[in-house]
Parts: structure tokens; C-alpha cells; sequence
């Protein structure tokens, strides 16, 4: 619409100018019109109107030189203004994108932060069930989280499942274990296609937060697959009330990684040794 009513002023414009033109050639030779077609005067009379038509050029030229200017003045604002939008956009977008890459520098620094205060803490521990649900707490800390699990990788019947190995204020007693075949439910989504999802509406159901205030469901979810070498080790699972952002993500792909290894080598392998 902008644009065309640019081009609507510029037409009126150029239609203006042009009947400006044919308006001043009528008024050149109007005494002679007056003289031929009405035959009032003679055109040996034109001379004694040259006063009263001198007054009417003067009147006249003096409209169409305003109008000209009202012109002028106009395109001249118009050009102004774009040019100042362009300028207030542009120095708008530098700021945005200063201001995101400058959020995004001290995003990776905390992450970094806490990289390495998780990493630290993991070595304290010699159990891999124990680093992942300390990881999955450390994790819940960090992104105001209400829930964690994280799954490993298994057979059953030949079926590829994922089942649960550790697991952060988990609606589940110990006894019992969780499981799901790749492509069953959110989890095993993940788990067959490997890519990380972040969920702003979890299915109402899916999972339910216990406290002592009564019974909840959280509304955000992040499943992340845990990788090694382009082999996949499990699938871990965050819920929260809050939204998670992308750094929530980049924090949960690089903590994850910090288990890799250990979940590699076989979480029963090493609960065995212990």
C-alpha cells in the first residue's frame, strides 16, 4: 500500500505540472481567444485589456511558482524521511544484534562456568548411576527444572528400548523401572531419530510433578539424546514450569557429553565392579 501511493502522488504530481504547463499556454493566448470566439473585443482592442491580463499573469504565475514549491518541498520530505527511516533501521538492527551477541558471549561463559563446576563435582564420583542423577540435579538447579531422568540404551527381545537408569524427583518407586521402545512415546522418539526437542506443551498426562502442595504438570520439555561418537548411549528428559531457551539447551547437549564416556564403557559394567 506504501508503495502505491508513492506512485499515486508522483502520477498526480507529474499530472499537475502538465496542467500547469497547458493552463499558462491558455492564458498567453486567452485575449485572442476572447477576441475570436466571442467576438466582444477586436484584437485591435486586445492592447487596452493588457493591464487587467498583466495583473491576471502575475496572480496566476505567482499560484503555479507556490505550487511548484509545495511540490518540490514535498518530495524533497518524503526522500528525508525514508532516508531517516532507513538510517534508524539500520542503527536499530546494529543495536539488536550488538545486543544479542553480547548476550549470547556471557550465555556461553556461564555455561562454560558450569561446565566446568559439574565436571568437577562428577569426579568425585566413582558410580555412573550416582553421576547422572548428579547430574540431572545439578541440571534442574541451573534451569529451574522440577523433574529429570535419563534413560540408557538396551535389548529386549531383540527390540531396541531405552530404560531408566537415573532419574530426579521421579514419580516412581525404586522397585519399579521405566522403558520404552525406540519410536514409543517422546522419549523414544528421540531416541530413534537422535536430535534434541524442546516442548513449550507437554500432552497433558505425560508427566506428573508430586510435592507437597499436591499434584502438578509441568509445561516444558527438553529430551536430548546422549551421544558418543555418532553412537547413541540413552536419552535424558528435563520438565519444568519454565520455558527453557536455547542456552538451557546448549547447557544439557555439553553436560550430557561430560557422562558420555562413563555411560559408554556400560552403566551395569561398573555398578558390578562397585
Amino acid at each position: 500500500m506504501k508503495a502505491l501511493y508513492k506512485n499515486l502522488a508522483l502520477i498526480t504530481s507529474l499530472l499537475f505540472t502538465m496542467s500547469i504547463i497547458g493552463l499558462a499556454y491558455y492564458l498567453f493566448i486567452f485575449p485572442e481567444r476572447i477576441a475570436n470566439q466571442t467576438h466582444l473585443i477586436s484584437l485591435m482592442e486586445v492592447s487596452e485589456l493588457k493591464p487587467v491580463l498583466e495583473e491576471l499573469y502575475i496572480f496566476s504565475a505567482i499560484s503555479i511558482l507556490l505550487g511548484f514549491v509545495s511540490i518540490l518541498l514535498h518530495l524533497f520530505n518524503r526522500s528525508s524521511k525514508d532516508e531517516s527511516n532507513v538510517v534508524y533501521i539500520e542503527k536499530f538492527k546494529d543495536k539488536k544484534e550488538s545486543k544479542n551477541a553480547q548476550s549470547k558471549e556471557e550465555g556461553d561463559e556461564n555455561i562454560d562456568e558450569n561446565l566446568k563446576e559439574i565436571n568437577a563435582s562428577l569426579k568425585k564420583e566413582s558410580d555412573n548411576k550416582a553421576k547422572a542423577e548428579k547430574l540431572l540435579s545439578f541440571l534442574a538447579d541451573q534451569m529451574e527444572a522440577s523433574q529429570g531422568a535419563i534413560y540408557v540404551t538396551d535389548k529386549d527381545d531383540k527390540k531396541n528400548i531405552i530404560k531408566l537408569f537415573a532419574a530426579y524427583a521421579f514419580v516412581l518407586p525404586e522397585s519399579q523401572t521405566v522403558s520404552y521402545e525406540f519410536g514409543e512415546g517422546l522419549a523414544g522418539q528421540v531416541a530413534k531419530e537422535q536430535k534434541l526437542i524442546n516442548i513449550s506443551d507437554i500432552p497433558k498426562g505425560y508427566i506428573k510433578i508430586l510435592s507437597g502442595l499436591g499434584e502438578a504438570n509441568p509445561a516444558h520439555l527438553i529430551l536430548c539424546p546422549i551421544m558418543k561418537d555418532k553412537k547413541l548411549l540413552g536419552v535424558a528428559e528435563i520438565a519444568s514450569f519454565k520455558s527453557f531457551t536455547k542456552s538451557h539447551e546448549t547447557l544439557v547437549e555439553k553436560a550430557l557429553a561430560l557422562i558420555s564416556n562413563d555411560l559408554d564403557k556400560g552403566p551395569e559394567k561398573v555398578k558390578e565392579k562397585k
